[in-house]
This record gives structure tokens, sequence and C-alpha cells, in this order.
């Protein structure tokens, strides 16, 4: 776990978790990189055999961090040119060799300013952002993933996808050439003094639902905490195919002070409790 104090005296917290699970070697890969004019926070999740997984997530990782720390800024088409670098990157990876052909990675990135008042985002696959803001959970990335298609269509249920038997078909991830372009917001959004922010894979939010998010929130007294208890979560529930697992907690003040724990109300009550502000809206 790791802390520092953004322009005007807001603590930021962060932490990273990464395992396994029942595979024989992990693709994911987490990392970030902070300074006084800006900070980026990034999970991959790696595919493509024989090592190309690991591979092309370490590379996603190091060469957007690299990218964003020579020139820190928030600006939205700046960003897109990072992500364009990463997936250049990869796709130069492709050529050295036959086993790394193939690989590809997931990109999800959350980048904050350098006083902690403003955030961007952007991402590529189904590994998610959330951001819970007191009691509020928001999943503010949107899998490009065939089981959110079937999401938009209206075939199916958003609470089915975490059980769906297709939920890791992807369409479109770094490396893999489809021509579809990173998710991201217009603009920055605002930061609030207690929000948390969690980048994680499908293998972690497979497992942890919103509610856990926000129980093991109230109850914990770091970043790093709160992220041993969600592990534990995913432990608990995992299948004998269990996917690696990592992800990455972002905290802007102390979270666990401001959040409240779910009241015991229906569900749907618990539904018209009041939403995020409307700024966590993806372009295509």
């Amino acid at each position: 776990m790791s802390t520092f104090v953004a322009f005007g005296g807001t603590r930021v917290e962060y932490a990273t978790l990464s395992g396994q699970g029942a595979r024989s070697y992990n693709e994911d890969a987490c990392g970030y990189w902070t300074s006084p004019q800006a900070s980026c926070f990034v999970v991959c999740d790696g595919a493509g055999g024989h090592g190309g997984g690991e591979v092309a997530s370490e590379t996603a990782v190091r060469t957007l961090l690299s990218a964003f720390s020579a020139a820190p800024s928030l600006d939205p088409e700046h960003i897109a040119s990072l992500i364009s670098q990463t997936d250049t990157a990869i796709r130069y990876g492709q050529k050295l060799t036959a086993s790394l052909n193939k690989m590809s990675a997931t990109v999800t990135a959350l980048f904050i300013d350098g006083r902690a008042q403003r955030a961007q985002w952007s991402h590529l696959g189904d590994t998610r952002l959330y951001l819970i803001r007191r009691r509020d959970v928001r999943c503010m990335t949107k899998d490009h993933s065939v089981v959110q298609s079937f999401v938009d269509a209206g075939v199916i249920e958003p609470s089915e996808v975490r059980h769906h038997a297709r939920r890791n078909l992807l369409f479109a991830a770094l490396g893999m050439g489809d021509g579809t372009e990173p998710a991201a917001l217009p603009g920055a959004f605002e930061v609030c003094e207690g929000d948390a922010f969690l980048i994680c894979t499908d293998g972690f939010w497979e497992a942890v639902e919103d509610e856990d998010m926000v129980e093991t929130l109230h109850r914990a007294e770091s970043a790093e905490q709160w992220l041993v208890m969600m592990e534990q979560i995913v432990l608990e529930r995992a299948s004998e195919t269990q996917d690696n697992y990592s992800a990455l907690a972002v905290w802007i003040g102390q979270p666990g002070e401001v959040t409240q724990p779910w009241p015991e109300l229906d569900e749907a009550t618990r539904g018209a409790a009041p939403a995020l502000e409307s700024a966590t809206e993806a372009r295509p």
C-alpha cells in the first residue's frame, strides 16, 4: 500500500492485489505512476497462450505508464493517443516471434490530476472501473464483450452477465486489430472526498457483487485491507477453473469513514438511492 498527498492536502491511498486463481500462470498485470502533476493507475488482463498473455499485459502497463509519465495530461485526445501507443507496442511484439503473434490484453486506466479533484479514464475489453461514492456503486466502464452486446440488445438482463457461459468472449482488446476505439469520457469529471475507485479484471468482478464492494469498504481501514477483504470473497466463491484475478484500489481521502452501510431495505427502496452524477457516460 502507498499514499501521497496531492496539492491542496487531499490524501490519496492506493494498493494492488493479484492472484493466479486455479491457473498455472498469471496473465494479469497492474501498475501505477504518481507525480505532483497527475497520477495514472492501470490494470490489464492478457491473452494469447504460450506466455503471450503475460507479455501483452506487462507490455501494456509498462508502455502506458511510460507514455503518461512523459506527458501527464488528462486531455481526452492525449489519453486516446496513449492507448494507441500501447496498442502499437503490443502489435510490434506480435511480430517478434510466432509464440506472441496472437497476444492481446484488456486495459483500464484511471487518470487523476495533481490536486486529486478531477479524473478521467479509458478502457478496452472487460477489465472494469468502479466508483463507490458513499454507498452508491457505479460501474463506469462498459464491457467490450459478446455478453454485453446481448444486454444491449435486451436478450439478457445485466444481472446475468457474471455467470453467463460466454462472458469471456471479447470483441475488442489491445492487439486484436478490430478497429474498436477505446471508451473514455469527453472530459474529466469531479472527484469527491471519500471516493473509492476499484479497477479489476473479470476474474475479480465476476465474484464480487456491488453490495460486497460497499459492505467491505464500510469496514475497511485502508485500501489494502479493502482489497484483502474482497479477495477473500473471490476465494470463497472460486470454482475449480477460477481465472486470474487482479484489482487496484484508489482512495481519495478516507472512504471507509464516509461510506454508509446498506440499510435494511428491500431492493426497490435500495434502487431509489441517489445516483452518481451522470458524467460517467462513456463515448463510443
